[in-house]
């Protein structure tokens, strides 16, 4: 239901702030599967779909959740309180910040034909436990592909 980056793209190691400060690199995610989305701290209705989209595809997935992460890289920090706000809806969504070079040069590997994820596209992307960019889902993509997707990714992979 997604399209898939062909091939795979590893994703270079990028170190991006918590929401508490502390920094984390990218690759420190966990060796887990990642639904990866970048938007703005004031992250309005098309923001919160998506999020509310990655928030049930990863629920959606019963006993193997454990395997799948959320993550949100903030592209405009100026309204961190509200995202504060708006994240009590998403409990366990992993939510990174940092100067806007890094996050440029992280956001440049999730480039697809439609433009980069700095351009406004409001794409969900996945990246597997060994750190590769492997597919993506336009915005108007349908949970229940995005969870199909996944569930038959889970049941075949051994890693993650």
């Amino acid at each position: 239901h997604g399209e898939l980056v062909q091939p795979a793209r590893p994703i270079a190691d990028v170190t991006l702030d918590a929401l508490d400060g502390k920094p984390i690199k990218f690759s420190a995610l966990g060796k887990k599967w990642a639904l990866v989305y970048f938007g703005s701290a004031h992250c309005l209705a098309r923001c919160e779909q998506d999020l509310y989209k990655m928030r049930q595809v990863h629920l959606a997935q019963g006993k193997e959740a454990d395997r799948v992460e959320r993550v949100f890289v903030v592209t405009d920090a100026t309204a961190l309180d509200l995202l504060r706000y708006t994240l009590k809806d998403h409990p366990g969504m992993i939510v990174l910040v940092g100067p806007p070079a890094a996050v440029r040069q992280l956001a440049g590997q999730f480039s697809v034909p439609a433009g980069g994820a700095l351009d406004g596209l409001d794409r969900i992307y996945l990246v597997d436990p060994l750190g590769n960019f492997m597919m993506h889902y336009p915005p108007d993509a349908d949970a229940s592909g995005m969870r199909k997707d996944l569930a038959r990714l889970l049941k075949v992979s051994q890693v993650g």
